[in-house]
C-alpha cells in the first residue's frame, strides 16, 4: 500500500490492489491509515530522499492530495510540533496521535487553535473519505454498465456474423443454380423477309420456295402492290390457308409501306404456323365503303431446315 500510494508498483499489481480494497471495507480502512501516516511523515520531514521525490511526483499530482499535505503542515505548526530533521528520524505517527500528545504542554490559545485544526482536519478528512466512497460506487457502476454494453455488442456482433454467413451461403447457392445471368440482355426475335410473286394458278410452273431455318420467330411476307391499287383501297386484309383450304393465319390489318419498288404490304406470320408444305396467301384490299375486295393470291412452298 506504501508503494502504490507513492506510484511505485507495477499497473498490473496497481490494478490488483484497487480492486481488493475498493472490494474489502477492511483493506479499505487499512488503506485510509497508511495514507495518513504517509502525508504526516512527509509534514514532518521524516520520508527518505528517495520516498520524498516520489512523493511530490505522484502524490502532490492532485490538487486534492496538496491540500490535505497543507492541512497536515498547519496542524502541525498549530501543536507546537516542528518538522524533524532527515538526519534525527522519528517513528510515523498519525495526525490525531500527535495532537494529543502535544495537548499539556500548550497554552490556552495554542490548544484551542488545535482543536479548531483538528475539528476541520477531521470534517474534511471525512468529506473526503465519503467522497472517496461515492467515487468508488460510481466507478463500480460505469464499470457494470460497461460490460453489460460490451455484453450487447458482443450479441449484435454475434447476430451479424450469422446473418452475413446465411446471405453468404444464399449467394453462393444462386450463383452456382443453372439459368440465365440476371444481366444478360434478352435475345432478339429472329425475322426472315421474303419477298412473294403473285401467282394466279396453282399448277403454271414451280411454287415459290420459303426455307425457314431452325431458331426463325417471325416469317415477314412482302407482297407488292400498285400505286394506284394503293390508293383506292383504305386498308388490307390476309389471310393463309394450306393448298387443301385449311385455315393457318389471319391478319385482318396488315401495313402498306411505301418503297423503291413501289407499295408494299407487309404481313408478319409467326414461324410456328408455318410447317412445311405448300400455302396459298390471299391478300383482299377494303373499300372506302368497307366492303373487301380480293386482289390477289400467292402461292409458295414452305421447307423447314
Amino acid at each position: 500500500m506504501y508503494r502504490y500510494l507513492l506510484g511505485d508498483l507495477p499497473e498490473a499489481e496497481q490494478t490488483a490492489l484497487e480492486r481488493e480494497f475498493f472490494a474489502d471495507g477492511e483493506k479499505f480502512e487499512r488503506m485510509w491509515e497508511v495514507e495518513n501516516e504517509l502525508v504526516d511523515a512527509y509534514a514532518r520531514g521524516r520520508l527518505a530522499p528517495a520516498d520524498r521525490a516520489r512523493f511530490e511526483r505522484h502524490y502532490l499530482a492532485s490538487p486534492l492530495h496538496r491540500r490535505r499535505v497543507a492541512v497536515a503542515r498547519n496542524l502541525i505548526a498549530a501543536v507546537g510540533r516542528p518538522a524533524a530533521t532527515p538526519e534525527a528520524p522519528a517513528p510515523a505517527r498519525p495526525l490525531l496521535f500527535a495532537a494529543r500528545r502535544a495537548w499539556p504542554s500548550a497554552g490556552r490559545p495554542l490548544a484551542a487553535a488545535a482543536v479548531l485544526l483538528l475539528t476541520v482536519a477531521v470534517v474534511w478528512l471525512l468529506a473526503d473519505r465519503a467522497r472517496l466512497r461515492r467515487e468508488i460506487s460510481r466507478l463500480e457502476s460505469e464499470s457494470g454498465a460497461r460490460e453489460s454494453h460490451a455484453q450487447d455488442l458482443t450479441g449484435q456482433l454475434a447476430a451479424q456474423r450469422e446473418q452475413s454467413g446465411k446471405l453468404t451461403a444464399e449467394l453462393e447457392r444462386l450463383r452456382a443454380a443453372p439459368g440465365p445471368s440476371p444481366s444478360a440482355p434478352p435475345a432478339r426475335p429472329s425475322i426472315l423477309s421474303f419477298a412473294l410473286s403473285p401467282v394466279l394458278v396453282r399448277g403454271a410452273g414451280e411454287p415459290q420456295q420459303l426455307t425457314i431455318a431452325r431458331g426463325t420467330d417471325l416469317v415477314r411476307l412482302r407482297l407488292r402492290v400498285e400505286p394506284d391499287d394503293a390508293r383506292n383501297f383504305t386498308a388490307w386484309q390476309a389471310r393463309l390457308r394450306t393448298v387443301d383450304g385449311a385455315p393457318v393465319w389471319d391478319g385482318p390489318s396488315v401495313r402498306l409501306q411505301a418503297g423503291r419498288g413501289g407499295p408494299t404490304v407487309t404481313a408478319g406470320i409467326p414461324a410456328g404456323r408455318l410447317a412445311a408444305g405448300d400455302y396459298i396467301l390471299t391478300l383482299s384490299g377494303v373499300g372506302r365503303a368497307g366492303d373487301a375486295e380480293e386482289y390477289n393470291r400467292y402461292f409458295f412452298r414452305v421447307v423447314r431446315k
